[in-house]
């Protein structure tokens, strides 16, 4: 098999979290749930590895049933000399390393929201993640 100038080495769960709501009235308030995406891409050289973490937030302790938080961290590698489009690897992690990244995301949050026996399982749509992310100036973030 041939190597793509970034190639995925796997992830872990830094943090899943789901917290309910105790003062949130179903039958009064209305639910709406707009995810917060944020980036952070460290400079942790684990041999010639990148760590790219990807957290999610929905929900809110305030008007929302509850609020989740999910951080995944993926280890990456990349191959300067793949790189024939010379895209280079900002870019490749920003579009690439987050669109492998949220899927399992997604899953995470469908499946702490699906437990908690309470509501429906919350459904993260499938997004262009680097769009969103550009959006959002202030959720990402490169790392020194």
């Amino acid at each position: 098999m041939t190597a793509t100038a970034l190639e995925s080495k796997g992830y872990s769960v830094k943090e899943q979290s789901y917290k309910r709501n105790e003062t949130f009235n179903q039958t009064v308030q209305k639910v709406t749930l707009t995810p917060q995406i944020a980036l952070t891409i460290e400079n942790k050289v684990k041999e010639d590895s990148l760590l790219v973490n990807l957290g999610v937030k929905v929900g809110s302790l305030t008007d929302a049933p509850f609020e989740v938080n999910v951080q995944v961290c993926g280890e990456f590698v990349y191959h300067h000399e793949k790189d024939t489009a010379r895209v280079g690897v900002d870019t490749l992690i920003r579009r690439n390393a987050v669109a492998i990244l949220y899927p399992y995301v997604r899953s995470l949050v469908s499946n702490l929201t699906n437990t908690s026996n309470e509501y429906p399982a919350c459904i993260l749509p499938t997004i262009d993640v680097a769009q969103v992310l550009k959006e959002q100036p202030g959720a990402s973030e490169l790392a020194d």
